[in-house]
């Protein structure tokens, strides 16, 4: 367990960079739709900003498996389908600890569990920002980001979505050029002719 920490340390870390830098983004974007008092706006901005991250890390967790394809073929390395959703659980350690403590919070009426709590929901604002639109919203009267549980799905689209796209790319599975790999651009030249 710790080679696997020692050798995907950079890709946790990035990946909750990658979270933290669209959080910021789609938290900015919900004040803005906030102030217009425009909820579909808001509700659309959230969605978006939720799908560009899972994107991001689609990618980046296909490019992960791909490069482990490799040692995979030649037999270096046996093929783990779980990695991928291994390294998101790891990366949203952060988020799940956030989660334990607003769970805390909102279950029990002790001041010390509300302080942590208090903090604990302001870090979820801004780490989780993307989800901030669609937290907003109500359902039977009860705001979304009252709910205790809702804050133990929120990392979960992004575990599924590195477990599958970790097994795309170990397979070498593409849907879009994005993922085309190649080591030197072709040139859009004719080769010269030789001359007689």
């Amino acid at each position: 367990m710790k080679k696997f920490f020692v050798d995907h340390s950079y890709d946790m870390v990035k990946m909750f960079l990658n979270q933290f830098a669209i959080a910021i983004f789609c938290f900015s974007l919900s004040l803005a739709a906030g102030k217009a008092e425009n909820i579909a706006l808001r509700n659309f901005a959230s969605a978006f900003s939720i799908l560009f991250y899972l994107f991001l890390l689609y990618v980046m967790t296909w490019d992960i498996g791909y490069r482990d394809k490799i040692s995979i073929d030649v037999g270096k390395k046996k093929h783990n389908p779980w990695k991928g959703a291994l390294i998101s659980l790891c990366a949203n350690s952060v988020n799940f600890l956030l989660a334990i403590f607003i769970t805390l919070m909102l279950c029990f009426d002790i001041p010390t569990l509300e302080s942590i709590g208090s903090v604990s929901s302001f870090i979820a604002l801004l780490i989780e920002g993307m989800y901030t639109g669609l937290l907003a919203n109500s359902v039977g009267g009860v705001t979304l980001n009252a709910l205790w549980f809702v804050y133990f799905l929120i990392p979960i689209p992004a575990i599924i979505v590195c477990g599958i796209s970790y097994n795309f790319g170990a397979h070498d599975v593409k849907f879009t050029s994005v993922f085309n790999k190649q080591a030197y651009p072709e040139s859009d030249r004719e080769p010269k002719q030789k001359r007689d």
